[in-house]
């Protein structure tokens, strides 16, 4: 473990240098060595980094995801996510939306992420949110979500920008 993390805990600097992007890879290939928390951990690094090199980083859902944003609405399934909660923002969006990874926390069978989201809207203009996302696996999907983030950026991306379809 390198000396910015410590059990369940990884900093933005760990993030950067420390442990391999592939899922369940580790830095020395000794795969069976790894907790499920540190796997968990790599599967969301993975993620991140498939979201910012032109993938997604939703396809780490599982078809039954369960997604909540908090003080919001929850949505039942990966598709009814994508199409009536991720895509009302991510249409008007010109550019992907870049996932930073600020904080990696995992416990057992869950991961919590704090990262920035920056795009350039439809319109030019940037659009920047703050997230935290509480994700539990089941085996190496995510299948629940609470997601916390700035919704007053998100209803001014949506009041400003008309979405395409």
């Amino acid at each position: 473990m390198n000396r910015h993390s410590r059990r369940g805990f990884i900093t933005a600097a760990s993030l950067a240098g420390g442990l391999a992007l592939a899922p369940g890879a580790l830095a020395d290939g000794d795969q069976a060595k790894w907790s499920d928390e540190q796997r968990n951990k790599a599967r969301v690094r993975h993620a991140f980094a498939r979201q910012n090199s032109g993938g997604s980083f939703y396809e780490i859902l599982a078809d039954d995801v369960v997604w909540t944003i908090v003080n919001g609405r929850t949505y039942h399934g990966k598709r009814q996510f994508l199409t009536e909660g991720a895509a009302p923002v991510l249409s008007r969006l010109r550019t992907s939306l870049h996932m930073t990874p600020l904080e990696l926390w995992a416990d057992r069978d869950t991961v919590i992420a704090m990262f920035d989201g920056d795009a350039v809207a439809l319109d030019g203009v940037g659009y920047h949110n703050n997230y935290c996302w509480i994700m539990r696996f089941r085996e190496s999907q995510v299948v629940r979500v609470f997601a916390f983030l700035d919704t007053v950026a998100v209803n001014e991306l949506i009041a400003r920008v008309p979405r395409t379809s």
